[in-house]
């Protein structure tokens, strides 16, 4: 019987072999792209072929983008060879992933605005799990955001800091609303 290996083992035997296994045909998108093999893909160049693809989508009612199986492996590519580009864009940025994320918020908000309201609407009567995270997400969004606009001034984080007290050392009956629920005693 085959035992199961650990994440961390599985991590370390791939290292970064990871992106030479997720790559089948090395050249394939630039080829499709009628790039010479030594010519670079550009950001804005990946942008417009995915734009391009989006527009292709053959069912703009359901999610996602409904493509053919050849424009649905070319967005694929396109959307690996993006992510690539962003991790070696944000190798020296200590939290590339807070912005990529961003990033991705921001996109499938995009693409959340350009689908049909009216049909969305219809939906949401019967799955109003959708609109529950929404809702969710907005407010830690705005808690985000609001958490940096108020933040202009490195001086505002010791501040901040100093709102929240150290109960560490403290007997617990003493903190606020530790007594909540009891009885007012005479």
């Amino acid at each position: 019987m085959e035992t199961i290996k650990s994440w961390d083992s599985f991590n370390e035997e791939k290292g970064n072999k990871w992106i030479q296994d997720a790559i089948k045909h090395p050249g394939a998108l630039r080829k499709s792209m009628k790039k010479d093999k030594d010519e670079k893909i550009s950001s804005s160049e990946i942008e417009s072929e995915l734009s391009k693809l989006r527009k292709k989508d053959k069912d703009p009612k359901k999610p996602g983008t409904q493509l053919g199986k050849k424009d649905a492996t070319k967005k694929r590519r396109l959307e690996l060879a993006k992510t690539l580009r962003s991790l070696k864009e944000h190798e020296e940025q200590k939290n590339y992933m807070f912005f990529s994320n961003l990033q991705t918020i921001k996109r499938l908000v995009d693409e959340l605005l350009e689908m049909d309201e009216s049909e969305m609407d219809a939906m949401l009567d019967e799955h109003d799990w959708a609109s529950e995270h929404v809702s969710t997400a907005k407010d830690d969004v705005e808690e985000v955001f609001n958490f940096f606009k108020s933040h202009d001034n490195p001086e505002d984080d010791k501040e901040h800091d100093d709102d929240f007290m150290d109960y560490d050392n403290e007997d617990a009956s003493t903190w606020p609303g530790a007594n909540y629920g009891d009885e007012d005693e005479e």
